[in-house]
């Protein structure tokens, strides 16, 4: 039952039609009936669980329950981290950002090596900046998402200000604008692609566990020749 609510849940949430009642609505009684779901799987399962599929079973259950309360905790909390970065960007829309502000910051870098103690900062870019503004942030960081790089990034730029004069240190300040707005464009990113990964590890692993209960249920009755 828990597993025919989340393919109502999905239905749900790709349907703009109001009499099927609100999302939060749907999403609490999935809930819930996951929620009952586990309490008869402990009731039900023997233990210790034996045999291949067993194991398979009710290891594809408790993944998917922990998956389910992951979720639940991450729809209350995402939304809360994204509100707290300045500019709001779906993930669709952030690789062109992060792209532009990389453009950005490498042009801003090129000007600033054209007046004297700005070779340093060019200097710098080309060291430790460069490599920030244009790769990718780790799997870790797409999973437990920090602001370490961010303050390390920041405090280096900081620790230039007594080598750089007036000119140098405007660019200064807008490069670290630019760390600044590259590392909320990741954080954000992060934050979205872990939920919905989790979400379609979620669903993709309730498809399996709904086939591998008809499976179980057809050898129940197969064993005790009611098949």
């Amino acid at each position: 039952v828990s597993t025919a609510g989340l393919y109502l849940l999905s239905a749900r949430k790709h349907s703009v039609n109001p009499r099927w009642g609100r999302v939060s609505a749907w999403l609490q009684v999935h809930t819930y009936m996951g929620t009952f779901a586990s309490l008869i799987f402990l009731m039900h399962i023997g233990w210790p669980v034996r045999g291949v599929f067993e194991l398979l079973l009710a290891s594809c259950f408790v993944i998917v329950a922990l998956s389910g309360i992951a979720l639940s905790i991450m729809n209350r909390r995402t939304p809360l981290k994204l509100a707290a970065v300045a500019v709001d960007r779906s993930v669709e829309q952030i690789p062109a950002f992060r792209a532009a502000v990389a453009r950005d910051a490498h042009t801003l870098a090129l000007q600033s090596a054209e007046f004297g103690e700005g070779a340093t900062l060019a200097e710098h870019y080309q060291q430790r900046l460069l490599p920030f503004f244009q790769s990718q942030r780790t799997w870790l960081y797409r999973f437990i998402p920090n602001g370490i790089q961010r303050r390390r990034v920041l405090r280096e730029l900081n620790d230039l200000e007594r080598y750089l004069a007036e000119r140098g240190n405007a660019s200064r300040s807008a490069l670290a604008s630019m760390v600044v707005a590259k590392d909320d464009l990741d954080y954000q990113y992060a934050l979205q692609t872990r939920l919905r990964t989790l979400y379609a590890l979620h669903v993709s692993l309730t498809w399996s566990l709904a086939l591998l209960i008809g499976v179980h249920v057809v050898l129940v009755y197969r064993f005790q020749g009611a098949l």
